[in-house]
């Protein structure tokens, strides 16, 4: 009777270990991103862009490398939102990218925020 039991126990408790195993103990580390160059010009046909480059600094891939630019006037009054993003950015990894201010008030942008977020390509910041 104890052996019948040890012999269904035993892989029970070696499936519950797998399992466990392959679920991890949590959340899966998050990249980190630095905005390294970022420059707002205007581009030949008078288009206000972003120049940006952006590294992930961690030792983890970012999934979802995401890159937002706030464009304002001279009063400091949001002319325009835009936001880029890339996939699978390795440790190290650099992205050099532009951003284009789209909208009626473009021509009054004078300056601009950015702000660079890694997540995981399912959604989670």
């Amino acid at each position: 009777m104890i052996k019948r039991l040890i012999s269904i126990l035993v892989p029970i408790a070696v499936l519950l270990l797998a399992v466990s195993s392959c679920m991890g103990s949590g959340p899966a580390p998050r990249a980190t991103l630095a905005i390294l160059n970022k420059e707002m010009a205007r581009d030949d046909t008078g288009a206000v862009v972003a120049r940006i480059t952006v590294k992930n600094t961690s030792r983890y891939v970012a999934e979802l490398a995401e890159v937002t630019v706030d464009f304002y006037d001279a009063r400091k009054n949001l002319v325009c939102s835009a936001s880029d993003s890339v996939m699978n950015l390795g440790p190290d990894g650099t992205w050099d990218f532009e951003i284009f201010c789209k909208g009626e008030r473009c021509g009054e942008a004078v300056s601009c925020a950015i702000k660079a977020i890694a997540g995981t390509s399912s959604g989670r910041f």
